[in-house]
């Protein structure tokens, strides 16, 4: 389904996520005001405004930090054209930052698109036309300076970031929290432990989330649903539908069906 979405939120305290998601849509995160720290694929960065993030879809990702102001645009890849795919594709997984001049001109036009347009039925008319035009300037954004952004890789403890990337590579394998502490020299207590400060969840709950969003991607082919389960990692297609609907909302096959519409 095609579709954009721009919202503004502002927030006076400190605000966090609970939970590191990802969806199957790009997100462009632009942090207009305040710093906060930013969880994106398996690396921590701290981001200082104004930073942009150009999030891919099934892009596991999580912030938290004081207070800030922050515009998101979650757009479907079937509503972008050609040039917009590419440079948002080029941007995915990287962070950058505006100067000056670049980011009074970005807010302006976000703050544009944010605001509902007086006459409603040429609202994705201007949306479209702004939506491109914002895409042209992000194409001449540099990636970020030190000053505007750091890793933060060791706040976090180095195991919990060891299993995440095995996980993102492994995860049509068969885990146990067993095998985790075998592979990792460490015991299930404190992976738990960790897993749980750093990303709200269990390792198995984790990868359980990693192979629902590599499940979506390929709901969109044309393999059967059994071939996608196995794919996937899970152990039947009876499971692999349980656990989609109860993260989902909604059984694999009507996913798809909503997807190719």
């Amino acid at each position: 389904m095609a579709f954009i979405e721009i919202d503004k939120a502002e927030k006076l305290n400190a605000w966090n996520m609970n939970d590191l998601h990802s969806h199957p849509h790009f997100e462009i995160y632009y942090l207009a005001k305040g710093e906060r720290m930013f969880f994106l694929d398996n690396s921590l960065y701290r981001i200082k405004a104004p930073t942009l993030v150009v999030i891919p879809p099934y892009a596991m990702h999580k912030t938290e930090g004081g207070p800030f102001t922050k515009y998101n645009v979650n757009v479907a890849e079937n509503y972008l054209n050609a040039f917009e795919k590419e440079i948002l594709g080029k941007m995915s997984l990287n962070i950058t930052s505006p100067t000056a001049k670049q980011d009074e001109e970005m807010q302006a036009l976000l703050e544009l698109m944010a605001t509902p347009y007086k006459e409603p039925k040429y609202r994705g008319t201007v949306i479209q036309t702004l939506f491109s035009y914002y895409i042209l300037k992000l194409s001449e954004l540099k990636k970020a300076s030190f000053e505007n952004v750091s890793l933060e890789n060791d706040r976090v403890p180095t195991v919990v970031l060891k299993i995440i990337d095995y996980l993102n590579k492994n995860y049509n394998q068969k885990i146990t929290l067993d095998l985790l502490s075998k592979l990792f020299f460490t015991s299930k207590p404190a992976i738990l432990y960790n897993f749980k400060k750093y990303t709200n969840r269990s390792p198995i709950d984790f990868l359980l989330d990693i192979r629902v969003n590599r499940a979506k991607e390929l709901i969109g082919s044309n393999l059967e649903i059994n071939q996608i389960a196995d794919r996937c990692g899970f152990s039947s297609a009876n499971y692999f539908g349980l656990i989609f609907k109860k993260r989902v909302g909604v059984s694999p096959a009507n996913y798809r069906k909503h997807k190719r519409e």
